[in-house]
């Protein structure tokens, strides 16, 4: 016997608490419809907006459109074979599909599906898993007007620029990430995150004073910091999480406190009091805590990956460390000038090894509900990337800097691949709580790193 599928439907006007142009808006916004196709919804008696929808679907939408607006209800479809494959109407036909077809677009996802030489076909009825490339659309003389301007609007106006400056650049490289022909959102609020930065100003000219007057006093306030650390890793992943988007979707954040603490200050310290032999453990539960509170709309993220694995990588790379400090010490016996150029290439190195083991494990670990991603960089390939951009920042004075970090991202995302399994637009956004700035700008300030 068939489930109970359900039809979402428009009842022909708007809520109460709404007028006709907001609710407009609304729905332009969330469907990334035209205006036209948004005014004759709102304008129609009686309209399907989601059709053949189990009874979950339906309510998620249900609310979602609510929010929007619009007087909805759920439509009982009588008990018959319906496919199970929820079909939208053409006035919602696809959500957060550009109005405009874009060259640079990606291929339909049929077409995206990998299919290896001599595989047998799969039984009928089921669906191999797209592959979904990220790209990257920006360039560096691009964002190299955008750094400039911010730099030097930044010092003008003493600094208070700079939230300004970092919500454009955050700007310029989400919306220049596409997945499937879309663009990511960061949507945080400049005046928020300026009074974050006033506050914070404000506390360590309070606390350069009182430590001036009585020493002790600083000695306390750095003890200080290490029991507020907690709340500000969970209030910086929040605030960023909550205002970071992709087809009117949002991020969240729901870690806690009490979690942050184990985390990030439990275990490093046990982590040195073991002298490093816990450090692999600590920053496995460090990537855990962040993946696994981490959400899309109203799906979280899991994280597969163990332990053992970053142990692993890290016992992988202990032959070649021990026989780098052999070639140090040798080059420094017989020619101590080589031995700082054998450093620096080891330290390249290893920088390299590290820094893409990490990530694809990070990234090829991650689910979000039966999709996957698929990290493929090389540690040859991003070792030759550091090197020609840290030799031409160099000899640039620093000019090049905005090409470098274009060319960085675009190499991760070229090696970066959605493996999904279902519909990506099934996803509902879920209401975010309001989370103050205050928390990732004292991180800022603090030369504090808690991203992914």
């Amino acid at each position: 016997m068939a489930d109970t599928l359900y039809n979402v439907i428009y009842r022909g006007k708007v809520l109460q608490d709404f007028d006709f142009e907001t609710a407009k808006r609304n729905l332009i916004k969330m469907f990334s419809l035209s205006e036209e196709k948004a005014e004759k919804i709102l304008k129609s008696r009686h309209v399907v907006l989601k059709k053949n929808v189990d009874e979950s679907t339906a309510k998620k939408y249900g609310i979602a459109l609510k929010k929007a607006g619009l007087d909805v209800a759920m439509e009982k479809i009588p008990t018959k074979v319906v496919s199970r494959e929820a079909t939208l109407v053409p006035a919602l036909k696809k959500v957060a599909t550009p109005k405009k077809e874009r060259k640079d677009a990606p291929p339909p996802r049929e077409k995206l599906v990998e299919k290896k030489a001599g595989a047998p076909a799969p039984a009928a009825g089921i669906k191999l898993p797209s592959r979904i490339p990220f790209e990257f659309h920006g360039t560096g003389s691009e964002y190299f007007k955008i750094w400039l301007v911010n730099i030097i609007v930044s010092i003008v106006t003493l600094g208070i620029y700079s939230p300004w400056a970092k919500v454009r650049r955050k700007q310029y490289f989400y919306g220049n990430t596409h997945v499937q022909g879309a663009s990511f959102e960061y949507l945080a609020d400049p005046v928020k995150i300026l009074k974050g930065r006033a506050i914070v100003v404000v506390l360590l000219i309070v606390q350069s004073i009182v430590s001036n007057l009585v020493p002790i006093i600083g000695a306390i306030l750095g003890v200080a910091i290490l029991v507020i650390l907690p709340w500000l890793v969970v209030r910086s992943l929040a605030f960023n999480a909550g205002n970071s988007a992709i087809r009117n979707i949002r991020f969240g954040f729901d870690g806690t406190v009490g979690e942050a603490a184990k985390v990030f200050v439990l275990w490093p310290i046990l982590a040195a009091l073991t002298l490093g032999i816990l450090s692999p453990y600590a920053y496995f539960r460090q990537k855990k805590f962040i993946v696994e509170n981490s959400s899309y709309g109203t799906t979280g993220f899991t994280f597969t990956a163990t332990a053992g694995e970053y142990y692993g990588l890290v016992f992988s790379a202990l032959i070649p460390i021990v026989m780098g400090i052999v070639v140090i010490a040798a080059s420094g016996f017989f020619f101590p000038p080589a031995a700082v150029l054998v450093g620096l290439v080891l330290y390249l190195y290893f920088f390299a090894f590290f820094s893409v083991k990490t990530t694809n494990l990070l990234y090829n670990s991650s689910r979000l509900a039966l999709h996957r991603m698929e990290s493929t960089l090389k540690i040859k390939e991003y070792l030759l990337l550091v090197v020609t951009n840290s030799v031409a920042t160099a000899l640039t004075l620093g000019l090049f800097h905005p090409w470098a970090k274009v060319r960085t991202l675009r190499y991760k995302l070229e090696h970066l691949t959605m493996v999904a399994s279902g519909d990506l637009d099934s996803f509902i956004a879920k209401e975010q709580k309001q989370v103050s700035a205050v928390g990732e700008e004292m991180g800022d300030f603090l030369d504090f790193d808690f991203g992914l």
